[in-house]
C-alpha cells in the first residue's frame, strides 16, 4: 500500500512472516490453515514494530505448494494468484469496483481471519503465478490465460539472467503510461505430471 508511510518495510516483513509462519505451521500437521493466517499476522507485527501495523500495512499473496501439487493458495488484500494446472486455470482475485484491485485491505489494515482469501489445490497443481495489484489492475480478464501461459512456457524455460531480463523489459515497458504501483510477479512451478 504505498500510501503507508513504511509499506516497503512492510512488504519485506510479509515475505520474511509468510516464510517463518509456514515453517512453524507445518510442524503442527493437524493445525488447520486458518491458524497459519494467525501465525502470519503475529510474525509480522512483531517485524515491522516499533512502526504500527497501519503504517506498514501491506498486501500479501503467497502459495505453498507440496511436489504431487497439493497445497494452498491464498492472499489478503487486492493482486492475483492464479493456479494453472491439467485443466486450465483458476483465479483468485480480490475485486474492488474498479476492477481487480481497489481492495483496502491487508496485513496492518485487518488482523481477522475473514480478510483472507484461500484455495486448496488438489493434487495436480503444476503452476502459481503471483501478481501484486501493479500488475493485476491492468491485465484484461479474457486474456489472462495468455498472460499466464506466456509466463509458464516461454519465459520460465530460460536461463534465470534471461528470465530476469525478459521480466525487467516487460515491466519497464508496461502498457500503462505513468503506472507507478509496484508490479511484482513470482512464479511458483512444481515440475513433472503432464502438464
Amino acid at each position: 500500500m504505498g500510501s503507508r508511510p513504511y509499506a516497503r518495510d512492510g512488504a519485506r516483513a510479509a515475505c520474511a512472516s509468510v516464510i517463518a509462519a509456514v515453517r512453524e505451521w507445518r510442524t503442527y500437521p493437524k493445525s488447520p490453515l486458518e491458524n497459519l493466517f494467525d501465525i502470519i499476522d503475529v510474525c509480522w507485527r512483531a517485524r515491522v514494530a516499533p512502526h504500527s501495523p497501519e503504517d506498514c500495512a501491506c498486501t500479501c499473496l503467497f502459495a505453498v505448494v507440496e511436489p504431487d501439487g497439493s497445497g494452498v493458495i491464498a492472499q489478503i488484500g487486492d493482486g492475483l494468484v492464479v493456479n494453472r494446472d491439467g485443466n486450465g486455470i483458476e483465479t483468485l482475485a480480490m475485486k474492488g469496483e474498479g476492477g481487480f484491485g481497489n481492495v483496502t485491505t491487508g496485513l496492518g489494515v485487518t488482523s481477522q481471519r475473514s480478510g483472507w482469501t484461500k484455495v486448496d489445490l488438489a493434487k495436480h497443481a503444476r503452476s502459481v503465478v503471483l501478481c501484486t495489484d501493479g500488475v493485476a489492475d491492468d491485465l484484461i480478464p479474457d486474456r489472462l490465460e495468455k498472460f499466464v501461459d506466456w509466463l509458464i512456457e516461454d519465459v520460465r524455460p530460460e536461463p534465470p539472467a534471461k528470465r530476469w531480463r525478459i521480466l525487467e523489459r516487460a515491466l519497464r515497458e508496461w502498457p500503462t503510461p505513468k503506472h507507478i504501483d509496484d508490479k511484482t510477479i513470482a512464479v511458483l512451478h512444481v515440475p513433472g505430471g503432464d502438464v
